[in-house]
């Protein structure tokens, strides 16, 4: 039962740590996030931070939703 409680506790965590990219090669960021506007945003407020902190700014390129989404933006010039 502790061993249930503990999981529990470590999914609801899991669930509230901030959005991170699985994959960053040089300008280009991929993520993987939920189906909802909020997974999209979370993705996209990240991936616009670091591209801020390059000098450039975030651009998606696409997005793929079977069950989970995948997010691709690209860091350019204005």
């Amino acid at each position: 039962m502790r061993s249930l409680s503990l999981l529990g506790f470590l999914v609801a965590l899991a669930g509230c740590a901030g959005v991170e990219p699985i994959s960053e090669s040089g300008n280009f960021l991929t993520y993987g996030h939920g189906s909802r506007q909020s997974g999209f945003k979370e993705a996209y407020d990240d991936a616009a931070e670091r591209c801020v902190s390059k000098g450039l700014f975030a651009m998606q390129t696409n997005t793929v939703c079977p069950d989970r989404c995948v997010t691709n933006f690209e860091c350019v010039k204005r």
